[in-house]
């Protein structure tokens, strides 16, 4: 008996010793074959203008085009100086050099190694200046290298401007002292003035922030915040009169024995005149930062996420018993039957180091099973880790039962982070066989993550010949390579890789709307109602929209006898037509917009997000778990990364040339199109800058004198042997010393389009068709005419003031003057047509 009872307790001992290094293995991983995320080691650089620390520079291992790279501008100071500080994080830096080039990179200005600077402690002081080889008021790009300890060459970027009454010290200031007085309600008083609060402002949530906010708002309300950093000002755009400057620091607030982290994120856009400097939009976001081992993370089945800029993105398996979700730029999952938070992927590591906060990045959820593995995606500028210093997209895979992370492909990437979150955006996608999608340049993507090898699916579309379901596993694309002539479409099952070809007919044209859940719609065009008017605008007149499922049956046909669709969008579940109707002459007038609404509602999960209101903290968001969590049976796991044999890195080619514009505004990328006005119009509402994919501007919000007129160009009169759409060409033609017979070129069946693109090769003609006459006055202000087409007289716009415009009038053989509200409805009245340009090198 006492045997029994011996070998019983040593069976148990046996048993309980394995089940703690099981559990031990499962958090920690294998140690001969795992290892935690390698700590940030790159140094930083921050720029020095009038003695104040700004324009934070992180270093780049391999450093992506320089056009892509808008973080932040560096004025000179005089006699073309600069200064700037080097923190080394205890690394040695054993050389440094400098490259000023174009903005875009091209052309190299001058190049040198700096030999004189101050190395004192952990930081470097450098201060040098630039030859007389640049021009003023133009921007360029500087690259600085420091060689490391290593022999490692690490590349730091920012533009540069010789620009010295654009007053940058002065905008920086504002923003600086700004920024602090929020903090003190007495002080704060002296910014009342700047404030537009009105009903436009969300006072229920320190989340955002803005303009518009309640004076209590800005000032924290009663959360009583303390800093824990101090902020670092970016300079973002510099303009003569304009600027935008963000700024990022920490803050805590108090909670009985506990103490809340948040990041906090202000922007500013600033006007500078003689007599002060205007606010022309403020906003300040607020992003708690999660602590998983914080007790007051959870609430009985509520993970408490506190104050947030935006609710989180939440995955969940199919019988929600695990989800995912995304914080603050970091990745956590949770196991509702198990009871395990882990924290799969975060570049943070608690201590605030600014390296590790940066936030040039981003993490999306790709799968999630019943078992506890998700499947996920890095993509930007890498922090720390093995990429540490390289854009790129990485995917990984979480193991649950192992608690590890894998790498499973790394793509490098050679543009911004910026640029890369909006193309992610649109489609990044893994399938039930384990094949990643994603889109690059027009250029759509499927990379087998067993073979580690890829495939182009289709190439060189532009920004409307494809579409993406809203959850991404289906897509459709035109084939051929003209938008308005392709005759079939490709629908893709992502999932099951089955490709559907669905015909236009004979004698149509096909094009892509969008989705409407896995619904799938298009429009049917004749090829007879396709109409090319003499400027070379094209008008896509869809007879019938098709809604078709993703089995490929026809639910709805839409049509109306006259009436053609030219364009939907998609908002929710209804989607909005735009049509028109066809004249006698084939061309077409604007009718009243459309509507289809689909009545199906989408499930909500088993786990969800809420957003309760409390007394101190306003809006907080939190996760409602389907099960109750005992805390005393919560475990954290910290997963540690899988070392592999090796290189798990898949360089893919780029080599299409499609012409892109890129809008900027406050939220980095908030667009990519192929057509100037499209650009123009979202930079406008949002008051930002488009750029093309040279880095040059092409339009800028705000940044222009109050009048302006193109002196050299004179009146010039039609008659009945030139019209008054080629005295405009002419005219227009000729201010940039090139001379034409446009009339003739005209005769001849050339478009306006073709005529100034052969006039001016080395410049980019610019269509701005549906922009407002105030936007497009930006080019009038460069000295650059707009000519402005009209079927019964074409004008060129040459000059403006507060509230008329002035017009080169071939008709009339006049100069004269129109106020800028009459003129708007009489353009938009007459249809009018804006077309100009811009030098490509401007």
């Amino acid at each position: 008996m006492k045997k029994i009872i011996f070998h019983g307790i040593i069976c148990a001992v046996t048993f309980l010793t394995a089940l703690v290094i099981i559990s031990n293995l499962l958090n920690q991983g294998n140690t001969d074959m795992t290892e935690e995320m390698r700590p940030a080691s790159l140094p930083l650089i921050y720029m020095n203008v009038d003695g104040e620390r700004v324009n934070c520079l992180h270093g780049y291992r391999v450093l992506p085009q320089l056009s892509c790279l808008r973080d932040s501008i560096t004025p000179l100071g005089d006699g073309r100086t600069l200064s700037f500080d080097v923190q080394k994080y205890g690394r040695s830096v054993s050389r440094i050099f400098f490259e000023v080039r174009s903005v875009e990179g091209s052309r190299l200005i001058e190049d040198g190694q700096l030999m004189e600077y101050s190395d004192i402690g952990d930081e470097i002081h450098v201060d040098f200046a630039i030859k007389d080889l640049i021009e003023t008021q133009t921007e360029y790009s500087l690259i600085l290298k420091l060689e490391l300890d290593t022999e490692q060459e690490i590349s730091y970027t920012t533009r540069i401007i010789l620009a010295t009454d654009y007053h940058a010290e002065e905008k920086l200031a504002f923003a600086r002292e700004f920024s602090a007085r929020t903090f003190d309600r007495e002080e704060a008083r002296e910014i009342i003035k700047y404030l537009e609060s009105n009903s436009q402002g969300d006072n229920t949530s320190f989340g955002v922030v803005n303009i518009h906010s309640s004076f209590n708002q800005i000032t924290w309300g009663s959360l009583g915040v303390e800093k824990e950093t101090e902020p670092v000002f970016t300079l973002c755009e510099l303009a003569s009169q304009t600027a935008s400057v963000t700024g990022d620091y920490i803050v805590s607030v108090q909670e009985g024995r506990n103490r809340h982290y948040y990041r906090v994120e202000e922007f500013y856009r600033l006007r500078y005149t003689v007599d002060r400097i205007y606010l022309l939009d403020f906003e300040r976001t607020m992003t708690q930062i999660f602590d998983e081992n914080n007790t007051t993370a959870y609430a009985g089945n509520k993970i408490v996420l506190g104050i947030q800029e935006e609710e989180p993105l939440l995955v969940e398996s199919d019988g929600g018993n695990v989800f995912a979700f995304v914080c603050d730029k970091g990745l956590y999952s949770y196991n509702v039957s198990e009871q395990k938070m882990a924290v799969l992927y975060t570049f943070q590591d608690h201590t605030f180091d600014a390296r590790c906060m940066y936030d040039a990045h981003n993490i999306k959820i790709l799968s999630v099973d019943e078992t506890g593995n998700v499947c996920f995606v890095v993509y930007g500028y890498m922090n720390r880790g093995h990429h540490e210093g390289e854009v790129g997209i990485m995917v990984c895979y979480y193991n649950g039962m192992l608690n590890t992370v894998e790498e499973e492909i790394y793509i490098p990437y050679d543009k911004s982070y910026e640029i890369l979150e909006a193309e992610m955006n649109m489609l990044s996608y893994v399938s039930r066989t384990n094949v990643f999608y994603f889109i690059l340049n027009g250029d759509i993507y499927a990379v087998s993550l067993d073979g580690r090898s890829y495939e182009i699916m289709a190439e060189n579309l532009e920004v409307g010949r494809f579409q993406v379901s809203p959850d991404q596993s289906f897509l459709v694309w035109q084939e051929g390579k003209s938008a308005e002539a392709s005759v079939s479409l490709v629908h893709m099952n992502l999932n099951t890789q089955v490709q559907k070809k669905i015909s236009a007919g004979v004698g149509n044209y096909i094009k892509p709307i969008g989705f409407m859940g896995s619904d799938l719609i298009y429009g049917v065009a004749r090829r007879e109602d396709i109409y090319t008017d003499s400027y070379g605008i094209s008008t896509f007149p869809m007879y019938q929209v098709v809604i078709m499922d993703e089995n490929g049956t026809v639910l709805k046909e839409y049509g109306s006898e006259g009436v053609f669709v030219t364009g939907g969008q998609i908002m929710d579940n209804q989607l909005n037509m735009t049509r028109v109707i066809k004249k006698e002459d084939g061309s077409y007038t604007a009718a009243e917009d459309d509507q289809i609404i689909n009545n199906i509602e989408q499930e909500a999960g088993v786990n969800t997000v809420e957003k309760p209101v409390t007394e101190k903290y306003e809006t907080i968001v939190q996760i409602v778990v389907k099960n109750t969590i005992d805390q005393k049976a919560l475990q954290i796991l910290t997963p540690k990364e899988v070392i592999f044999e090796g290189n798990r890195t898949l360089a893919v080619s780029e080599d299409n040339d499609i012409g892109r514009f890129y809008v900027y505004a406050k939220d980095g990328v908030i667009g990519m199109y192929n057509h100037a006005a499209d650009a123009i119009n979202l930079a406008y509402e949002k008051s930002g800058v488009v750029v093309d994919d040279s880095g040059y501007y092409v339009w800028v919000k705000g940044n222009r004198r109050t009048r302006n007129q193109i002196m050299a160009i004179s009146a010039q009169s039609a008659g009945e042997t030139r019209g008054s759409t080629a005295v405009c060409l002419d005219t227009l033609l000729a201010n940039e010393g090139v001379a034409r017979n446009s009339q003739y070129l005209l005769d001849e069946g050339e478009t306006v389009l073709q005529i100034l693109r052969e006039g001016l090769p080395d410049c980019r003609i610019l269509e701005l068709s549906g922009c407002s006459l105030d936007a497009i006055l930006y080019y009038v202000n460069r000295d650059i005419p707009v000519l402005a087409l009209m079927p019964e007289n074409s004008v060129l716009i040459i000059g403006y003031n507060d509230s008329q415009i002035v017009l080169m009038d071939p008709k009339s053989e006049s100069l004269y003057k129109k106020g800028i509200s009459e003129a708007d409805e009489w353009f938009r009245t007459n249809g009018a047509v804006f077309i100009s340009y811009l030098n490509e090198q401007s």
